[in-house]
C-alpha cells in the first residue's frame, strides 16, 4: 500500500484499481468514507514509513488513542494491519514496536520482489503481445519529474520513492497477472519504509536507471528480465549497506563510557606501581 504523493498525480487510464476515471468530473473531488480505523492505518503508516516513528519505538495504544482522539479499538486493529503489513512487529507479553531494520530483512524483501518481478518481465515479454507501456512511460515521468525536485545532495524523498514504487507496480502488471500483482501490493509498504534508507544518489542516475529498464522492456530485450535483476540488486546492495552504516553509528553513540574520576584512577595507578 504505497503511500501516493498528490503532487504525483497519476496519467488518465492507469489509476489504481477501484478508482473512477477523471474524465467528467467537473472540477469535483470525491468524498472519501473512510473508517475511522482505515484513518488510523493510514497515519500511522505514513510516519512509520517516513521515519517520524522510529524503528523499535513501541506502540502503546492508550498513548495513541489519545493522540488521535480515537479508542483503542481502532488503535488495535490498525496496528494488526501494520504487523501483516511487516511495518510492525508484535513481542510476546511486551506489546507492539515498529520493525527494526535489519539488512536480514532488506535482502529477503528484495529477494521476493526480485522473483515477482523478474517473472513478471519474463511473462509480459513471453505472451508475444503488443504491450501497452502508456502507464509505465507515466511512472517514469513521475521519476523525471520527482528527481527534478531532489537536491544532488539529499537522499531520494517520499515523492520520488513513490513514483519509483509505481513504476515497479506497473512493470509488474505487464504480465497480465492479478495474482503477481497482489502479491507485489502485499511487499509495497515495507519496500517503501526501507527505501526510505537508501544512501545519496544522483537524481538523474536514479531516472537513467529505469530508463534503461523501460527501454529493454519496449524493444522486447531477452535481456529484460536480468536487468530488472540487477537493478533490484544494486537496491538491496545500497540499502544493505546504508543500515549497516546507521547501525554502526549508533554503536558508536551508545558506548559505555568511563566515567571513573580521574583523581581515582591516578591513585590506582600509583598504587600499582608501588606494588
Amino acid at each position: 500500500m504505497a503511500l501516493r504523493p498528490k503532487s504525483l498525480r497519476q496519467t488518465k487510464g492507469c489509476e489504481a484499481p477501484g478508482r473512477m476515471p477523471s474524465t467528467q468530473t467537473w472540477g469535483l473531488t470525491a468524498v472519501e468514507r473512510r473508517s475511522t480505523t482505515d484513518h488510523v492505518l493510514a497515519e500511522l503508516r505514513a510516519a512509520i514509513i517516513s521515519g517520524r516513528i522510529g524503528p523499535s519505538e513501541p506502540l502503546r495504544e492508550t498513548a495513541l488513542a489519545r493522540t488521535l482522539g480515537t479508542g483503542r479499538s481502532a488503535i488495535r486493529e490498525a496496528i494488526r494491519h501494520l504487523v501483516q503489513e511487516g511495518l510492525v512487529e508484535y513481542r510476546l507479553n511486551r506489546g507492539s514496536y515498529v520493525r527494526a531494520l535489519t539488512v536480514q530483512d532488506s535482502d529477503d524483501l528484495y529477494l521476493a520482489r526480485e522473483a515477482i518481478e523478474v517473472c513478471a518481465v519474463r511473462q509480459a515479454l513471453e505472451r508475444g503481445e503488443q504491450l501497452d507501456l502508456t502507464c509505465l512511460e507515466a511512472a517514469l515521468d513521475r521519476i523525471r519529474e520527482a528527481a527534478r525536485e531532489t537536491p544532488d545532495d539529499q537522499p531520494a524523498g517520499t515523492e520520488l520513492i513513490a513514483a519509483d514504487l509505481d513504476f515497479h507496480r506497473e512493470m509488474v502488471r505487464l504480465s497480465g497477472s492479478p495474482r503477481l500483482s497482489r502479491a507485489h501490493e502485499t511487499l509495497a509498504a515495507e519496500a517503501q519504509m526501507f527505501m526510505h534508507h537508501q544512501p545519496i544518489y544522483p537524481p538523474w542516475d536514479y531516472a537513467a536507471d529505469h530508463s534503461v529498464l523501460l527501454e529493454a522492456i519496449a524493444k522486447h530485450s531477452p535481456e529484460a528480465p536480468d536487468l530488472v535483476r540487477e537493478h533490484l540488486r544494486l537496491s538491496a546492495k545500497l540499502i544493505a549497506g546504508e543500515i549497516t552504516r546507521e547501525a554502526e553509528t549508533h554503536d558508536a553513540a551508545t558506548e559505555p563510557v568511563d566515567i571513573t574520576p580521574r583523581a581515582g584512577r591516578a591513585t590506582s595507578g600509583r598504587a600499582e606501581n608501588g606494588r
